[in-house]
């Protein structure tokens, strides 16, 4: 409990940090997860699937509000933002299945980019120069990751980055909600309209999952909830543009996992680019706390 109230008694940027830290880890580690799933069952499927499993575990939190919390009068934003979210997943799905885990997670690093653009331009946020520092910094270090020849970017390559423009806009329609709905009403109506949504291209490619399909998709989608809670939860206590840089962490984690798990190599330029995509994110960070302490006193 202790522990606990020193958290809360943390500046709001601090808590901010906490939140999106966990949502980065927790996306890692789904990622895995789909790599294994989508090697036995179609993407579109999966998706379904996570979007489900994700409703059942989300209702008894939603209801536990009663039916009039449930209530809204942001009906059109939900359905903007449930069908970017949809439209986001599939391509993400596609992308970890044909794209190695640290490639497709560097050139989804194209949400601070898309993300900022749009806090700054459609939320009207007040985007400091150290946060677009910070957000070119971690573009540097994609390029180093990514290294485009002369003949540009692949196909394949187009799907992190599909993802990252809907998760980017996804984004948006969630700062402008949780100044109004409830954390838990809101991933009530995000898994209550994507699971219709995704289940149209599913039943086109449905395959009989196995047990063990249905296991890893059911703990799947409890981490995306936890993620998504988490998301919702650090966009009470910062901006956007600030909250999109700490997506950067996935990076390292999900590298470290595809290499254990699946054997794969990173690229050499992986480590510098690395390194100045978590500087970025851990500037951001240091700063924040320092623009929060006078206010703080």
């Amino acid at each position: 409990m202790n522990e606990i109230k020193r958290v809360q008694n943390l500046p709001p940027s601090i808590r901010a940090a906490l939140f999106a830290t966990a949502a980065a880890v927790l996306a890692a580690c789904f990622s895995i997860i789909v790599r294994i799933v989508t090697c036995d069952i179609p993407a579109f499927e999966a998706v379904f699937l996570r979007f489900a499993f994700g409703l059942i575990l989300i209702l008894p939190f939603a209801l536990r509000r009663g039916l009039a919390g449930l209530k809204t009068a942001n009906s059109a934003l939900f359905g903007l933002r449930g069908a970017l979210s949809t439209a986001e997943m599939c391509f993400w799905f596609f992308a970890v299945q044909f794209l190695p885990l640290a490639r497709a997670t560097t050139l989804n690093f194209t949400v601070p980019l898309f993300g900022t653009l749009l806090a700054a331009i459609i939320l009207r946020e007040t985007v400091r120069g150290h946060r677009w520092l910070a957000v070119l910094c971690g573009f540097i270090g994609v390029g180093l990751i990514i290294q485009p020849g002369l003949n540009g970017i692949a196909l394949p390559d187009m799907l992190p980055i599909a993802a990252a423009l809907c998760m980017a806009a996804a984004g948006m329609t969630t700062k402008l909600l949780v100044r109004h709905e409830h954390p838990s009403t809101i991933l009530f109506y995000l898994m209550a309209i994507t699971t219709p949504i995704s289940f149209i291209p599913a039943i086109l490619v449905w395959q009989t999952p196995g047990w063990h399909s249905i296991a890893l998709m059911a703990l799947a989608a409890a981490m995306m909830n936890a993620m998504q809670y988490c998301n919702v939860k650090a966009l009470q206590l910062a901006d956007y543009s600030f909250f999109v840089g700490f997506s950067y962490l996935r990076l390292p984690v999900i590298a470290l996992l595809a290499g254990l798990l699946f054997g794969e190599v990173p690229e050499i330029w992986l480590l510098p680019g690395a390194g100045l995509i978590i500087g970025s994110a851990l500037y951001v960070v240091l700063r924040e706390r320092k623009l929060s302490a006078p206010a703080a006193k």
